[in-house]
């Protein structure tokens, strides 16, 4: 007889094979309920988790991997796909590197390390050909605004060649300041990916609670000002 968590595992597989991640995530996180020590439910979420682009969970689920089953070595390759698909390629590197320690043959390891050199040789051409292409565009731009000054007007207003020069060198670095908004907001963009989401369940819950914590303060300093009001008036009629 199959444990509960084992049947769950493999309704979980099963939707992923219907290609439904979401569906396989219940099922797994139920198993795991079960069996919280259990590797293999770790690993099939985090690859769920990664179909579904929650590269957070899914790094999340292979780190946990690795920590039940440090001598495996799909934890490190699961932990290698999540980083790739972030496009942390250094960092996906190093995981398929230590996947590939534990089991030097297997071929897919293999495969996705070269697969990951290739991207980290493209993204350093990428980076040495950028500037120069943003360089090269705010020269062009300010090319064509000085021979539309001379072609396109009956006087032209940049006479100088000295202030030719001035202004295409200032449309060239702009174009070069634009190299350096483009690079910042890319890196700033794959760093985000690994960012743990944003909890509105909790946020909204924890706003809830603090409404009802002031509406209740509120309350409870009305009914004292009610009440030693009332003692005044009572000891004033007194009186």
């Amino acid at each position: 007889m199959k444990s509960q968590a084992e049947q769950l595992k493999e309704q979980g597989n099963a939707a992923m094979k219907k290609g439904v991640p979401a569906e396989a995530i219940l099922h797994y996180t139920h198993a795991i309920k079960l069996e919280p020590s259990n590797h293999l439910l770790y690993s099939n979420r985090s690859y769920a988790f990664l179909k579904l682009d929650q590269y957070y969970l899914a790094l999340e689920d292979a780190n946990q991997t690795i920590k039940l089953q440090p001598s495996w070595p799909k934890g490190f390759y699961r932990k290698g796909e999540v980083e790739f698909a972030a496009c942390q390629y250094s960092m996906a590197l190093m995981s398929y590197r230590q996947a590939l320690l534990l089991d030097p043959t297997d071929e897919s390891i293999q495969s996705a390390i070269s697969k990951t050199n290739k991207e980290i040789i493209r993204e350093k051409r990428e980076a040495a050909r950028r500037p120069i292409v943003f360089t090269a565009g705010g020269v062009g731009v300010g090319l064509l605004v000085v021979l539309a000054d001379q072609l396109l007007t009956q006087k032209p207003s940049l006479q100088s060649i000295f202030v030719q020069g001035l202004l295409v060198s200032a449309f060239a670095l702009i174009g070069f300041g634009m190299f350096k908004a483009y690079r910042y907001m890319i890196t700033s963009q794959r760093s985000s990916l690994l960012d743990p989401p944003i909890d509105l369940l909790g946020e909204m819950g924890a706003r809830t609670k603090n409404e009802e914590d002031h509406s209740q303060s509120g309350s409870n300093s009305t009914k004292k000002g009610g009440s030693s009001a009332a003692k005044r008036r009572y000891r004033m009629g007194k009186s």
